[in-house]
């Protein structure tokens, strides 16, 4: 299993409760020039590291942790992603409403893809774009993402997708529609990772999550 950490910078309004149900993943929180130095020597040796902002202290916070080995993902509201163009590292946009929750839903997402093929897919890949809905189906929810994104995944070349659901919700067929729609509306370039889960956290409902990242052009 990836060893996973999540840095939180600045006065950024976070619920770290949500955090807990998050498994073998660190949180930390920088307060000042000294827990930045603390903190880059407990992440070390961690295989990723997001990195959470209000988008002010991106820079900032770059200027310590870029010297880490592991991989960095920025999580940031989307006017701050745009702020910030020139980071080397890969910087998630995120919608600005249910900021926490999306985190959450991110960090969990990704701690349980394959990490070397998420590393060896995202490494250097720039600006990402993170998506997310519960609708009452899965052919609902990822009909939705693609109308609203469509031109976002059609041009990037990672697509991570994560669908959370009930064992009823999730039939067979159902997710394997729901595969060939986002690989039709995708590059035929594109490397697509996948990841179903089963839960009955959303009711009768059905979360489904799209992370793009590396554009062509």
């Amino acid at each position: 299993m990836a060893k996973i950490s999540a840095i939180i910078i600045g006065s950024i309004s976070i619920d770290r409760t949500i955090f807990d149900k998050l498994n073998d993943v660190k949180i930390f929180q920088v307060t000042d020039r000294k827990s930045c130095e603390d903190i880059v020597r407990k992440v070390a040796e961690d295989d990723l590291v997001f990195i959470i902002s209000d988008g002010r202290e991106v820079y900032y916070a770059e200027k310590f942790f870029s010297r880490l080995q592991p991989l960095k993902i920025y999580l940031v509201t989307e006017a701050q992603a745009a702020d910030n163009k020139n980071l080397r590292d890969v910087i998630i946009q995120l919608p600005a409403q249910d900021f926490t929750q999306i985190i959450h839903d991110i960090i969990n997402a990704f701690s349980d893809f394959e990490f070397i093929d998420l590393k060896a897919m995202l490494k250097n890949s720039g600006k990402a774009v993170a998506m997310m809905t519960i609708e009452n189906s899965l052919e609902d929810a990822v009909n939705k993402l693609i109308a609203e994104n469509e031109t976002d995944i059609k041009s990037a070349r990672v697509i991570l997708v994560s669908i959370f659901g009930t064992t009823d919700s999730l039939s067979m067929f159902a997710v394997s529609d729901a595969t060939e729609k986002i690989q039709e509306t995708a590059n035929p370039d594109a490397d697509l990772v996948w990841k179903v889960a089963t839960t009955d956290e959303f009711g009768n409902k059905v979360k489904v999550g799209i992370t793009v990242g590396r554009f062509l052009g």
